[in-house]
């Protein structure tokens, strides 16, 4: 369903109505219109800072000058040799920022992953105060720090904690033009997944993903590290369940525009539906029901018969059985438990000891918001994408060693037939209680799948990325 408030606020009459009332107008997300490009920063002045003795800076420097950005430095700032340093090694021009003289940067990038003290959380300040004011619509934003465990001593421990507070805070105070920041965690010796992240969190590709920390920790052992190319899901192929409609839907759809031969799987009452969506994007339809006792089995056969294995599946497929626990009939909590959890660790177990999947698999399931936070009603429902949090923290440990890559994506409000049947109000309070002001799209989280889904985030195991514009809940 249309945000018609926010359609009608950027209509002439509704800007000078909300000007008159000082109303805050959300700001128009600018998301992607096509897949992703081999040099999406072309053109694009990007200012770069590094805290002092920095060992990321070269692997920095090299990753935005492979995006085609305009590195940007300011002559004030403490790391300015090392960045300098690190461009002439890799003879990658940089050149003084001219924000003071009206050429103000719409990427800015802060490399603190050495920051080791109390005085060295300084950069945070120098750095970012004096540009926030002239910050562009739909600017990026991104620090670069370690993971916790990573540090050397206590103290840079306390200084590496500091980050996700501080992004947090910064991505609510940028969020009103469009902004996002978030924090990429850089696991020493991981700087090759640094590229795919910033292509990620740098493009429209993450248009409603804000105040998010990603930690980077390095491919699974035996997987191969692929230098980028213009879709990259090209001979991959996708499973996705609940594919028929919806955020599925687009998830299929976007596995596709990046080259992926995707195979659509839905209830036997949603065939009609779901061929639809597939012959759109020239997909393979599955009509099947994945809390069968061998769904994992039959996927594994479709794939086969497609001459290949599977390299991606998407958990999408979900189920929502609101009630109040006290009122909770059993079989509403068995139901929500099977579809939403049960199914996704029984398919997975019947892949993996069939050795369905390809080599260098990756897994995604979709988590929730209210599995952070908790929501009244949905006892059921939290559990399952709590649990699925989890798992996916759990499962990554156990198949690194196999080449295979687990992670999760946690949606927030989305526009969708089901958050279109909640009622008026509760819906655009839901809209409104985020930093972007607004509810996501589909295509949002299938962007964020994507992104899991292939070589960009070949340096990302186990984590859980929320998709929600920062929703101020469980934020």
């Amino acid at each position: 369903m249309a945000d018609k408030i926010l359609e009608y606020l950027h209509s002439s009459t509704g800007k000078q109505i909300a000007a008159a009332l000082g109303m805050p107008v959300p700001p128009q997300l600018k998301r992607a219109k096509a897949g992703y490009a081999d040099k999406p920063l072309a053109g694009v002045n990007a200012l770069v800072g590094a805290s002092a003795n920095s060992a990321t800076a070269a692997a920095l420097v090299k990753a935005l000058d492979m995006l085609g950005a305009n590195l940007k430095v300011s002559s004030d700032l403490a790391g300015l040799d090392g960045v300098k340093q690190a461009a002439a090694k890799s003879k990658v021009d940089v050149s003084i920022s001219q924000a003071d003289a009206g050429v103000s940067e719409s990427v800015l990038v802060l490399d603190v992953t050495s920051a080791a003290s109390v005085a060295d959380l300084r950069l945070l300040y120098d750095f970012f105060q004096p540009r926030l004011r002239r910050l562009p619509g739909n600017a990026r934003i991104v620090v670069i720090g370690r993971p916790r465990g990573d540090s050397k001593d206590a103290l840079a421990e306390t200084a590496q904690a500091s980050l996700p507070g501080f992004i947090r805070s910064l991505a609510k105070e940028s969020g009103k033009n469009g902004t996002t920041a978030n924090l990429i965690q850089l696991k020493s010796g991981a700087e090759a997944g640094l590229e795919g992240a910033l292509r990620y969190f740098l493009t429209p590709h993450s248009a409603f993903v804000t105040g998010q920390v990603l930690p980077v920790v390095g491919a699974p052992k035996g997987a191969k590290a692929v230098a980028f190319s213009e879709k990259p899901l090209t001979g991959k192929l996708a499973v996705v369940t609940g594919a028929a409609r919806g955020i599925g839907a687009a998830i299929a759809e976007v596995l596709a525009r990046e080259g992926a031969t995707v195979i659509g799987v839905d209830r036997p009452a949603d065939e009609s539906t779901l061929g639809a969506t597939m012959s759109a994007i020239g997909g393979i339809v599955c009509p099947l029901d994945i809390t069968e006792a061998d769904a994992g089995l039959k996927l594994a056969a479709v794939a086969a018969e497609r001459g290949g294995k599977i390299d991606i599946i998407v958990h999408n497929a979900g189920i929502t059985r609101d009630k109040m626990m006290r009122n909770m009939a059993s079989h509403l909590w068995d139901m929500v438990l099977d579809v939403n959890l049960g199914a996704i660790v029984r398919c997975n177990e019947q892949l993996l000891n069939g050795e369905a999947f390809g080599e260098g698999a990756r897994i995604v399931c979709i988590s929730s918001i209210g599995g952070i936070a908790g929501n009244v009603g949905q006892t059921n429902y939290a559990a399952t994408k709590s649990a699925v949090i989890g798992y996916v923290d759990a499962l990554s440990k156990e198949l690194s060693g196999k080449g295979i890559a687990v992670n999760a994506i946690a949606p927030g409000f989305i526009e969708t037939q089901m958050t279109a049947a909640i009622p008026v109000v509760t819906r655009e309070v839901a809209r409104r209680l985020s930093s972007l002001s607004q509810g996501g799209l589909p295509v949002d989280i299938a962007e964020a799948v994507t992104f899991m889904a292939s070589p960009l985030a070949a340096g990302v195991n186990g984590a859980t990325l929320r998709v929600c514009g920062q929703n101020l809940v469980g934020a």
